[in-house]
């Protein structure tokens, strides 16, 4: 596969962006030639190819963007497609530096900025929540579900189509996006399923309502989870912990706000 940064820094661009046809032809071999063997990652730490989503900058104007073609390893972080006058944002890999991605999205002119938060399982790699500075900033903006506007070559089955962001190529706003990454054990959930035995969460597919204390002890040692807090089942959300109950007390309810430290409400009656 021919050297992609070779061919542009063999551009050389002015300041008023021209590129000349012998160069375009360069570049276009350079990034979509087929590749002998698939991409591997050389480097234990994720990182970001243009090869994958390539945005080649000149000028702070978007002059090419390409995709992942099937025969290649999903080794991006960030994939960034032009659609019309806006650009498509999907985070591939939520494991990456964050910083991989507002390097990029600086680079496009952008104020954006993405930001990785601890969820838990269900929600890692998902959009948790976009923001702005106000109204004016949102507005610009579209969420995109899972297998919305797939170009190229991703389609809704592809780990590269899940939702994103449409936004914009002369966006002058700021905006704030936050994507779901793996928690830490011991890491506050930034989001969670309301319920601890929803699918995918810690406590799914447990039978662990109105048994003892004893016996839901042993369930989340076989999970690999801890007990965090005990509250009173009969007392407000609001009220404080309590010392740990009998075990032949019985836990009416769970939570999880707690990378693998679950809270149990319990009562002396189920």
């Amino acid at each position: 596969m021919n050297d992609i940064d070779a061919v542009t820094r063999g551009l050389n661009p002015a300041p008023d962006t021209h590129v000349s046809d012998a160069a375009w032809e360069q570049l276009s071999a350079g990034i979509t030639a087929e590749a002998p063997q698939p991409v591997r990652r050389t480097s234990r730490r994720p990182r970001l190819l243009l090869a994958a989503a390539s945005l080649v900058v000149i000028g702070g104007v978007i002059t090419a963007a390409v995709v992942n073609r099937p025969d290649q390893d999903r080794s991006e972080a960030l994939s960034v497609t032009a659609h019309g006058d806006n650009l498509i944002i999907r985070v591939v890999d939520p494991a990456a530096d964050p910083q991989e991605y507002n390097r990029e999205l600086k680079r496009l002119g952008l104020d954006v900025k993405v930001l990785a938060v601890p969820v838990s399982a269900p929600f890692v790699g998902q959009m948790v929540s976009f923001s702005g500075r106000d109204d004016g900033d949102t507005a610009q903006l579209h969420r995109l579900e899972p297998g919305e506007l797939c170009s190229g070559t991703l389609n809704a089955s592809d780990p590269g189509c899940q939702d994103g962001l449409e936004i914009p190529k002369n966006y002058d706003g700021q905006t704030e996006i936050q994507f779901g990454r793996a928690a830490k054990p011991g890491e506050n959930y930034f989001h969670f399923s309301s319920k601890v035995d929803d699918p995918g969460e810690a406590m799914h597919g447990a039978n662990w309502r109105d048994r003892t204390v004893a016996e839901v002890k042993q369930v989340l040692a076989e999970r690999k989870l801890k007990v965090a807090e005990y509250y009173d089942a009969d007392q407000p959300r609001n009220a404080k912990a309590i010392p740990a109950p009998p075990d032949d007390w019985y836990v009416r309810d769970a939570t999880e706000y707690v990378a693998g430290e679950v809270t149990l409400y319990v009562a002396a009656t189920k």
